[in-house]
């Protein structure tokens, strides 16, 4: 019973982190319909500075804040290269997550571990050591999640909505449309970013390998979420979890780990198939 609540309470704790991934690739894809590649680049760029930074001596929250600001370079540089100099959003995204590759090899290596280090996670109280992972991400999914849905419900974020809804509005009203474009990118390369961090903070490492596949596992989970309910809430957390606990299963199935990402394609597809099909018998 025990092993089972250590495996429960594990999958919770990676949901809650990738929920910020989730998150972000929900700002983008679906708000501003805009395919940004530079997810991968920024959780791992997230990750090295997390280590990195404690490496150096640093606060361990104020590591997780420059991987926030880190976050948003990244994602102010793709939009930049899509407003500015009119590349691809595609093609921005992977030239950024291109150099960012380099970059974090810079930083932190191909691997770096935070042994003996002071965490995010040792800031809990001792009375709360039996979790010591919840209480945190608990408190940063959700201050991220509903702090993103008050701010999508005021006039920047009902401006930020109109760029994937209605662009023309914005024309109309005499708004720059590559600002707020620029702005939902740097939001949801700083959430990513900032779960990058976490996760190392989390796992006690850095490999430079982490992030290969985020963005489909976050397309994954997001799925999942929209399956169980739609716009941005607890069912983030709830699709992300629930991603977890598939790939657990492959483990407990004693499936390869090389077959994983193959798991993770076939379920994409399977996904997709389920909400094209529920779409279309609603709209019957």
């Amino acid at each position: 019973m025990a092993d089972i609540w250590l495996l429960v309470q594990a999958l919770v704790e990676r949901g809650l982190i990738y929920s910020l991934v989730v998150l972000g690739v929900y700002i983008t894809s679906r708000i501003i319909k805009f395919d940004d590649l530079t997810v991968e680049g920024s959780f791992g760029l997230g990750g090295a500075l997390g280590v990195a930074g404690l490496l150096w001596g640093l606060h361990p929250a104020l590591t997780m804040f420059i991987a926030l600001c880190a976050g948003a370079c990244a994602g102010l540089i793709t939009g930049l290269l899509h407003t500015t100099l009119r590349i691809n959003n595609l093609i921005s995204g992977i030239v950024v997550t291109t150099g960012l590759f380099s970059i974090n090899l810079k930083i932190a290596g191909a691997n770096a571990t935070i042994i003996g280090q002071q965490t995010i996670f040792d800031m809990v109280p001792a009375s709360l050591s039996t979790y010591k992972f919840l209480p945190i991400l608990i408190v940063i999914a959700m201050v991220a999640i509903y702090g993103m849905r008050i701010m999508l419900n005021t006039e920047i974020g009902y401006l930020i909505r109109a760029v994937g809804d209605n662009p023309q509005m914005l024309t109309n009203l005499g708004k720059n449309i590559h600002h707020y474009k620029i702005t939902a990118l740097v939001l949801g390369n700083m959430l990513t970013a900032c779960a990058g961090a976490l996760f190392a903070h989390y796992v006690g490492y850095f490999s430079i390998w982490a992030s290969v596949g985020i963005l489909v596992s976050a397309l994954a989970g997001l799925i999942l979420a929209e399956l169980i309910g739609p716009g941005i809430g607890i069912s983030l957390v709830l699709g992300s979890i629930i991603y977890q606990a598939i790939i657990t299963t492959t483990f407990e199935l004693e499936l390869a780990q090389e077959w994983n990402k193959l798991v993770t394609a076939v379920l994409i597809v399977v996904l997709l198939a389920i909400k094209s099909y529920t779409a279309t018998k609603t709209r019957k």
